[in-house]
This record gives C-alpha cells, structure tokens and sequence, in this order.
C-alpha cells in the first residue's frame, strides 16, 4: 500500500503541479497571456482542488479510498487533455483550473494523506514520508523531461503526456488500491491485535507526557466518530496547524508558478530556470523523508524548525542570480517543504485520530486552497506592476517565521473536551 500510495500520488500531482511553471513562458507568448493570469491559473487550480476535499472526505467515508482516485484521476484526464487543446486563457482556466483542479482534489493530497493514517500508527510517519515522496521523485524528473518536450515538440505534448499519466493512476488505483486493512484480513502495521490497537509509538526519542498525549487524542478522535469533526474544529489546535500548513504552502505555490520566471528575470535561460527548479523538487524527496523523524520527535518541533529554515531559503532566493547562490537555495527550500509537508499530516494525525483525520483534512486542504490561490495571483500582479518578485518573497518568508513560532509551542488537544472526562478520572 505504501508502493502503491507512493506512485498514485507522485504521477497523479507532480506533472500537472509543477507542469505549469514550466510551460508558463510558451504559454505567455503564443495565447499572448499575462504574467498575472498565469499566478491566476495557477491559483484557481489550487483553490479548487482545496475546494472540492471536503467532497472528497464524504466520498472516501461513503465509497473508500480506490474509488475516489480512480474517479478523481478520470476527472484530471480530461481536463489536461482540455489543457493541450486550448486556444484561449478561458479554456486553459476551463482545463487547468477547474475540471484538472476537481480531479486533483479528489485523486491526490486527501487519499494520499488519508492512507497511512487508516494503515499505519506506531510507523505513521515514516510511512506517510514514503508517500509523499512520491511527488517529489516524479517532480523532480518531471521538470527536466518538460524543458525537453518544449524543446522537442511544444507545450501541447507536454499536457497530452500529463493527461495520459492520469488515466494511468486510474488503472492503478483500480487494480491495486485498498482502502482499509480489514479488506485484505490485516491489522494496521500489520500487528497482533492487542499491538495494533495499542496507540503508543514506540520510537525512542518519545517522552512518557508525548505518548500519553498522542493517546488521548487518537482516543478523543475515535471514540465518538460523530462529533469528532466538529469537535476537532472548535480546537485552537487546528487552527494553528492549519495556519502552519499555510506558512509551508503558499511559499511552495508562488516559487512553483512563478519561481521559472524569477529566475529568468535574474538572467537564467528556460532550461537553466527548469534544472534549477527541478533540484527544489527533488530536494523535497530528501525532505519528506527527515519528515519521518516525527516518529522519534514532536513532529511541530519539526514542523517548526523546517518552516525556519524555509524562511532563510526564501530570503536568499530573492536575489539569486548566479548558479552557485541559486542551487543550494533552491535545494534548502526544498528540504524545508518537504519536511514540513510530511511534518503536517503527522501533526494533524496526532492531533485528531483516525476518526477526525478525513473531516478535518479536508476542511483544513479546502481553507489551504482559498489562502493558497491568492498568493500566486498578488505575486504574478506584483509582478507585472514592479517587474520584480522580491517584495513577494521578503513577505513569504515573515509568513515562515510566525508559522514556526506558532506551531513550536503547539500540543495535542486534551480529550476531555469532547468526551467530558475529568483529569481525574483520566
């Protein structure tokens, strides 16, 4: 399942995410487009897929993880394929934006995060590190191979590749994809009973107050499944992962729509600016991976030191003009977003269980989306009115910093909140 998770993801969002970026040059000079409507595309794309994940909880919790993918990935298809038609921006925004956004939504970030959360808990973040890499290996070739299709052939090529990558997760998802381990007769972690519903991590560099913590909240989100969603929104806790998670993403966002296009402005060539990027994205395989230390450690700890380090990253790509200055910059923002996206899921799977993990993803993926889809549409007008994306970076990197210091001091929420237990009787 974790082979499976990894290769669904990674072809599933990788070459539409990152595809954008590449192809935005092509795109501006033959449908005369504008610089802005590129960051809009990009961050309509974005919104949506965050739109549509609370749909996409509802119909993991109804229909199960396989068919949500498969359906998602159908729906990515043929709105890549719409892609590789396009004429106009309207039907690029049709394409892209809307329809490839929907099928993204329902076939990547929410299954991809939900399952090792069903199949995994003492090894839940390594295995969901594993995972997540999945974007980052196929990004991180994806980039190159895109500077060559335009090359070779144009950017149409590219979008008709994209689109038949899709149809491939589908056919993956059908055949090979599970959504729970009772379906197959298994245990999560494929423990004895008595090991896989006992809830304590095992790792050593957890202290006795950490696992007793992660007890009560996996405790808290399982215990009463009905309100466990609700519940889980009215903690502070969600509300400061979720503005850590923003802290992570928009940065990621603007560097992947307009990160080409910055570098170009500082006197790289196209092919130059794709390799450059490329490294970012397989710095983040490197990233997600040290995200596996949330197994050993507390993963807002991580989370936090990783968005600091972003931060600094950010502040040195502004005026990286030589490859020396430009590589290790883009390789540090890499491992910091890979760090902390793993780092994420971790903390939210803490924080609310099993039972809340589904609902409040997919409120805190939907809030993402709407923050997320505004960062690259004000840097691509920035942008235009100044020519330069410096102003846009110095913010992203303050963003980095308070999310690092909200999410430090950040625990797991205390179960008597939803199940009236007294410290007591705990």
């Amino acid at each position: 399942m974790v082979a499976v998770g990894f290769v669904t993801y990674g072809l599933g969002i990788a070459p539409a995410y990152y595809g954008l970026g590449i192809f935005a040059s092509s795109l501006i000079a033959d449908l005369e487009l504008t610089r802005q409507q590129i960051g809009e595309m990009f961050g309509a794309f974005t919104f949506t897929y965050g739109l549509v994940s609370p749909v996409a909880a509802a119909v993991i919790r109804r229909w199960g993880i396989r068919a949500t993918v498969t359906a998602g990935a159908l729906c990515a298809a043929s709105g890549f394929w719409l892609v590789s038609e396009a004429s106009s921006a309207t039907e690029l925004y049709l394409g892209y934006s809307l329809v490839g956004g929907i099928g993204i939504g329902f076939s990547t970030l929410l299954p991809a995060q939900s399952m090792p959360v069903f199949w995994f808990r003492r090894y839940r973040a390594r295995a969901t590190a594993i995972i997540l890499t999945g974007a980052a290996v196929v990004g991180f070739l994806w980039q190159p191979a895109a500077g060559l299709v335009l090359e070779s052939w144009d950017w149409r090529v590219g979008w008709r590749i994209v689109a038949g990558l899709s149809l491939l997760v589908a056919a993956i998802a059908v055949l090979f994809i599970r959504n729970k381990p009772s379906d197959i007769g298994q245990r999560r972690d494929g423990l004895p009973p008595a090991e896989a519903d006992d809830p304590t991590p095992v790792g050593p560099g957890r202290r006795a107050e950490s696992r007793q913590a992660e007890s009560s909240a996996e405790a808290a989100g399982e215990s009463a499944p009905k309100g466990a969603l609700m519940w889980a929104l009215r903690t502070p806790q969600f509300w400061i992962a979720t503005f850590a998670t923003a802290a992570n993403t928009v940065p990621w966002r603007v560097v992947s729509a307009h990160g080409g296009i910055h570098l170009e402005d500082l006197g790289f060539t196209t092919l130059a600016a794709s390799a450059i990027l490329g490294v970012r994205v397989g710095a983040s395989l490197f990233g997600r991976l040290t995200g596996s230390l949330g197994d050993f450690m507390s993963p807002m700890r991580l989370l936090a030191l990783a968005l600091l380090v972003n931060a600094v990253a950010l502040s040195v790509f502004v005026s990286a003009n030589s490859a020396v200055v430009a590589y290790p910059c883009v390789f540090a923002i890499g491992v910091a977003y890979g760090t902390a996206y793993t780092s994420e899921v971790v903390v939210f799977g803490l924080f609310f269980g099993r039972a809340a993990f589904v609902g409040s993803t997919g409120v805190r993926l939907f809030l993402i989306g709407v923050i997320g889809a505004i960062g690259p549409v004000l840097a691509g007008a920035a942008a235009d009115r100044t020519g330069s994306y410096a102003g846009t970076l110095w913010t992203l990197a303050a963003l980095a910093v308070l999310g690092a210091a909200s999410i430090w001091f950040c625990r797991p929420p205390d179960r008597s909140v939803l199940t009236g237990e007294s410290k007591a009787e705990r």
